[in-house]
């Protein structure tokens, strides 16, 4: 295809990319499994994500990119890379690209991803914010004059902002989100149960039973690890409620952000927020209660869009069709030469 342009939200947790007129045609996790040695990658994806913990000698797995910004820029360079090429497949053409990025990330970081997204194969790249992106992914229209409240729940990050007219008016990002929630629920076997599980056994935990206020039924499951005194298997009945308790912490967090993001907002866009809803986005989004708490404690309605865990990368593919106005409000196409990319 001639003129590929993509739309990618590469996620601590997840990488999605988009095609204008196609929608989503990737999504996979964000998981390199590589060569110790050569640092080579071995798999990249659900493959690599559930070999995490089972690797073999001379394997390592990880997360090249940490609460939403790259830790090793080899890898990342290189995942990105396996993943556009499945998207472009054969394509001599490379992409324009426009990827989301934390709403503070500093621009060290923004000129990191875009060097390493043009080295995987871009030919140019704009950044624009993930709650803007997840904004126009729940279908607020960028030339839209009146206030939108929008929480986007990721893997590494929760970056929230009020959107007026395309933009950002009130931005806040908090390095509390769906890994945090099984870095919470890690602890508490740890420290309750002297049992120590693994991170995928959390994250299990957490979607089967976890939740964000008490569900009107407590469930129950069984949740297998190693005892810290003994270092033999284990097996320990946990219920919904002690789940729901040990992720108060780091909810408390993220509320908090939210209420304090409301003193710094103009009293017009607060009229306007008030009038309408809260969009909740990103792959934690779907937490169960979570709705729920927010508008308890904001006293607004709160909305989970649909497919929230997409909800960015269509959203940069709205921003491709948009860029006639999102450049005037600074936001432009970097190339290899704007990076100095040798």
């Amino acid at each position: 295809m001639f003129g590929y342009d993509l739309g990618i939200d590469l996620g601590t947790s997840k990488i999605a990319i988009s095609v204008p007129g196609k929608g989503v045609l990737l999504n996979e996790p964000s998981y390199v499994a590589f060569d110790t040695e050569t640092e080579k990658i071995l798999y990249a994806g659900r493959r690599a994500y559930f070999l995490e913990g089972r690797e073999p000698k001379g394997v390592s797995v990880v997360q090249p990119i940490k609460d939403g910004v790259i830790s090793n820029y080899s890898l990342t360079q290189q995942m990105v890379q396996y993943f556009i090429n499945r998207v472009i497949k054969k394509s001599i053409f490379k992409p324009r690209v426009v990827a989301a990025v934390p709403a503070l990330a500093t621009d060290v970081e923004k000129r990191t991803l875009i060097s390493a997204l043009i080295s995987a194969g871009a030919r140019s790249v704009c950044l624009v914010e993930e709650p803007l992106c997840a904004a126009f992914g729940a279908g607020i229209d960028p030339i839209h004059p009146s206030g939108v409240f929008v929480i986007d729940v990721g893997g590494g990050t929760t970056d929230m902002a009020v959107v007026t007219q395309g933009a950002m008016s009130q931005t806040e990002t908090v390095a509390v989100a769906g890994d945090a929630f099984n870095e919470a629920i890690v602890r508490y076997f740890k420290e309750k149960y002297q049992v120590l599980i693994g991170v995928r056994t959390a994250e299990d935990i957490k979607k089967s039973i976890g939740c964000a206020v008490p569900r009107s039924e407590t469930v129950t499951m069984a949740a297998k690890g190693r005892g810290i005194e003994t270092g033999l298997p284990e097996i320990i009945e946990v219920s919904s409620d002690e789940i729901c308790a040990c992720l108060a912490e780091p909810l408390s967090v993220i509320t908090k952000t939210a209420k304090d993001m409301f003193e710094r907002t103009t009293p017009q866009l607060v009229s306007d927020i008030t009038s309408g809803e809260v969009l909740l986005t990103g792959g934690s989004a779907e937490l169960y209660g979570l709705d729920t708490l927010l508008a308890k404690e904001l006293g607004l309605d709160v909305r989970v869009v649909l497919h929230p865990d997409l909800c960015v990368a269509r959203g940069a593919t709205v921003a491709l069709n948009k860029m006639h106005i999102l450049d005037n409000y600074g936001y432009a196409y970097k190339t290899k030469e704007d990076v100095k990319i040798r």
